[in-house]
């Protein structure tokens, strides 16, 4: 799914691009980080695949919690 940077739907295809990528440098599966983070997995899957476009901040803080990682991390631009 290609989103104009302008689009305000674009933060969530950043956070989904980067929750992938923070995932697979952790060495986890979208189901372990669901068990992880007490959330189903198929969120963690839809967040990914930009098909769920409403989360939370307090989502994204007990991921970078459980991780030992910062907030800022699920915001970096990504150059595919």
């Amino acid at each position: 799914m290609e989103i104009n940077k302008n689009d305000n739907k674009y933060i969530y295809v950043l956070v989904g691009k980067n929750l992938k990528r923070i995932r697979k440098e952790h060495n986890l599966t979208q189901v372990q980080l669901a068990d992880l983070i007490s959330y189903n997995e198929g969120t963690i899957a839809n967040i990914e695949n930009n098909s769920y476009q409403t989360f939370s901040l307090e989502f994204l803080y007990i991921i970078s919690k459980k991780l030992n990682i910062s907030m800022k991390e699920f915001f970096e631009n990504i150059d595919e």
